[in-house]
């Protein structure tokens, strides 16, 4: 396979921040045992990075998670918690 390049990542993270978020999840995921999406005989980072570029690793957006387990629902704000009372004026 060529060389993976930043800019190969990029395309998919569209933000260099993103790309850094994203490959340090993924490459402390596959240091702890993960299992890799694709064969490749490099260190976790770049892995992670060929794994980004290919677009098998992807953020998970709130708007990709409808028909999940359980839907991303905000918290109403009248809601209250325990020890709140402490809090109140």
């Amino acid at each position: 396979m060529a060389r993976i390049t930043i800019e190969d990542s990029l395309k998919v993270a569209k933000t260099r921040f993103g790309l850094v978020s994203l490959a340090s999840k993924r490459a402390r995921q596959l240091l702890k045992g993960s299992r890799p999406l694709m064969e490749s005989k490099n260190r976790e980072i770049v892995l992670a990075l060929r794994e980004i570029a290919a677009g098998k690793v992807v953020y998970a957006h709130p708007e990709f998670l409808n028909g999940s387990q359980e839907d991303f629902k905000p918290i109403p704000d009248n809601t209250e918690f325990i020890g709140d009372e402490e809090y109140l004026e």
